[in-house]
């Protein structure tokens, strides 16, 4: 069963983590292209996860989705996933800080997924209260 606090847990956890990431990418000393493109990947990496989620659910529940569609998800989300890691591998960081960006894009990814699917699982709860109640279910 589907509760609203598991519901506000997953929406605080991708915030918190999300908000993280975006603070320490902007209070840094970097240039601004350098803040630019982190903050745009992770954007990407949320935008390809929730997309990801959304095809895989669509497919499962019988809803047609091509294949090259699903092809394009995967294909965003490992890219966007992995310039994401080589990027900060690439710098000339110390290695902690570069743990702190690798498990933030580790925890945004995860979050962005399980968030993804709570949004899901709650519009089919809905959909599902309605028509037990005789209501049209809207599309």
């Amino acid at each position: 069963m589907k509760t609203n606090e598991f519901f506000f847990l997953t929406w605080a956890a991708f915030l918190t983590g999300f908000g993280f990431v975006l603070v320490a990418i902007w209070n840094t000393d970097w240039q601004l292209v350098e803040r630019g493109f982190y903050t745009i990947l992770l954007g990407w990496i949320t935008f390809s996860a929730f997309s990801l989620v959304k095809t895989i659910r669509d497919r499962h529940d019988g809803i047609k989705v091509t294949k090259e569609y699903l092809l394009l998800c995967y294909l965003s989300t490992i890219a966007s996933f992995g310039i994401g890691m080589i990027s900060v591998w690439n710098t000339e960081w110390e290695l902690v800080e570069k743990g702190y960006y690798w498990l933030g894009i580790i925890f945004v990814l995860y979050t962005s997924f399980a968030l993804s699917k709570e949004i899901r699982d709650r519009q089919y709860g809905k959909s599902l209260k309605g028509n037990i109640n005789g209501e049209e279910q809207e599309e």
